[in-house]
């Protein structure tokens, strides 16, 4: 390890561990990834029970919440500087707990339009910006562990959110945007203190004439490994576009196909939730010489076999498994590609490179989406299948990324 690697991990471990900034930055996911992308669904089914609005109007504000996604990783993409990416993780921390909160009031059609948009801007924000934030100084024996928990806060807090609206209120729209709200702001905690703990930190640095990089790990690498990292930004892209069919057709596949009850289809959402759990604590005890390249095929093959059952899918038991194999490759690809940047690209750019990669992969979400959406009537089964192809495709682009370099990196 170089000096200046080694220089900035010593005022971490003795004064705080690095394992509350990981908790922290797993709080922040949890907000973003877990109550403001993954359980509007939950809501939605809720809002077009009581009348809210109709369910075409809640498929238009899932796009729109998407869209939002997309802008917040994109301007997050362009900030430079950890001073930048402070004051945007503070102001969308802000935004997406207060979107949630006003959540709770029916505003229309125009007005749900508009925090839906907002939620999924901070969700961006917090999705690209905060994993950096958070990694920044954990020793490498420790990197994939704490990647793991980061993103692991999404799946866990998801899955929670969703049982807690199901208890607390199960028939009330307003009751379970209350629920997510306080759930939301109990989080937000947390994350402030790990915001503010980078702001206090930048003073010091600035005091002494230094300036921190916001890193994930510095591997020692000076260039980029442009072959593996466009075939990684591939994979990551389709990945994208490979969860639309259970994301948002599982309630047509699991009414039309197999005739299970709203309450059953709900079921298979939570297998999602579990299945991406069990991936994280999966990979909290996966030992360090595994290589994280070689890793990514085997994960995607997964994905290809869950995505496989799911267009096979006569019976609940199938549904439900297929769901569980979704969700535990879905957050396995996502947690391996965030930790596989730092054998591919220099640390002063792996931030902006994560945030760039999760834009690339919710654009790949959003054209699959809208490509497909004609076909969810007449054309399901064509498009179970287009799924499958897109994970061989996924499987395919993997199989590009490894290389000799980032094998020996991973093993070092």
């Amino acid at each position: 390890m170089s000096p200046s690697a080694a220089g900035s991990l010593e005022p971490f471990q003795p004064q705080e561990p690095h394992r509350l900034r990981v908790l922290a930055g797993a709080c922040g996911l949890g907000i973003g990834l877990g109550l403001i992308r993954s359980d509007f669904g939950v809501i939605g089914r809720e809002m077009v029970v009581q009348e809210w609005m109709s369910q075409a109007d809640i498929g238009e504000l899932a796009a729109l919440n998407m869209v939002g996604y997309l802008l917040g990783c994109v301007h997050q993409a362009q900030l430079k500087g950890k001073a930048q990416l402070l004051r945007s993780l503070r102001l969308a921390l802000v935004v997406g707990v207060l979107c949630l909160w006003l959540g709770a009031v029916p505003s229309g059609q125009l007005g749900e339009g508009g925090l839906r948009v907002l939620a999924g801007w901070g969700a961006g924000h917090l999705m690209s910006g905060l994993p950096g934030l958070a990694l920044t100084g954990v020793p490498a024996r420790h990197q994939r562990q704490a990647v793991a928990t980061v993103l692991g806060g999404g799946a866990l807090v998801a899955l929670l959110g969703a049982s807690a609206v199901a208890w607390l209120a199960p028939s009330s729209a307003v009751g379970a945007w209350l629920v997510l709200a306080c759930f939301a702001t109990v989080l937000s905690l947390p994350t402030l203190w790990l915001i503010d703990r980078g702001q206090r930190r930048l003073r010091a640095n600035e005091q002494c004439g230094e300036e921190q990089q916001v890193a994930i790990a510095d591997s020692g690498v000076r260039s980029i490994g442009w072959f593996p990292l466009i075939a990684l930004t591939c994979a990551f892209a389709l990945t994208g576009a490979a969860q639309v069919p259970m994301a948002l057709y599982e309630p047509i596949v699991a009414s039309s196909r197999i005739g299970m009850d709203a309450s059953m289809s709900s079921a298979s959402f939570s297998a999602m939730g579990l299945g991406g759990l069990m991936a994280s604590l999966l990979l909290v005890g996966l030992p360090r010489a595994w290589p994280t390249a070689l890793l990514l095929p085997v994960v995607a093959m997964v994905g290809g076999l869950g995505a496989w059952i799911y267009a096979l899918a006569r019976s609940p038991q199938l549904l439900l498994l297929s769901a569980f194999l979704i969700g535990w490759w879905s957050i396995m690809t996502s947690s391996l590609t965030l930790d596989r940047l730092p054998d591919l690209v220099p640390a002063e750019l792996q931030r902006r490179c994560w945030a760039t990669l999760t834009t690339l992969n919710g654009l790949g979400f959003v054209i699959f989406s809208m490509g497909t959406s004609s076909m969810a009537s007449k054309g399901l089964q064509t498009l179970l299948w287009l799924g499958v192809a897109l994970m061989a495709c996924v499987l395919f682009a993997q199989l590009l990324q490894i290389s000799r370099r980032s094998v020996s990196n991973s093993q070092s």
